[in-house]
């Protein structure tokens, strides 16, 4: 966490800067850009800062250890099943929704119904069937 938070903090250093020297060289006239580069500075800078005083919290952790293993980190990473086809369902559902902007808005409920369906049937996926608990 102390890496990392460096690392954002770094970024401020040079994310201000290189908005400030756009919005020079562009006369402020192009507003995008240069509020872009500013506004990313300050988030750089806060995501740091609260990175830095989080690890005075926690200490040394496992991430800021180089001879520690993977394995060494205390949380659980999830779990995953292989074999669990809703997450196709569920990106085919989403996909449909989301190309509705580009084909049509008709096809967006369809895509939403079929999205809902992957959602369901994956939360509900353990819940009955070989694999219950």
């Amino acid at each position: 966490m102390k890496t990392a938070g460096w690392l954002f903090f770094a970024g401020t250093f040079f994310f201000i800067p290189a908005g400030l020297v756009y919005g020079i060289l562009t006369d402020w006239n192009e507003l995008v850009g240069a509020p872009a580069l500013l506004l990313t500075g300050g988030m750089s800078l806060m995501i740091g800062v609260y990175l830095l005083l989080v690890n005075k919290n926690f200490g040394v952790q496992s991430q800021d250890i180089e001879t520690a293993n993977i394995e060494d980190a205390d949380a659980e990473y999830g779990f995953y099943s292989p074999w669990s086809w809703w997450p196709l369902v569920l990106g085919a559902g989403a996909a449909l929704a989301f190309a509705g902007v580009a084909i049509g808005w008709w096809s967006v409920p369809f895509g939403a119904v079929i999205a809902f369906i992957g959602v369901f049937g994956w939360v509900y996926e353990y819940s009955s069937g070989q694999h219950a608990h």
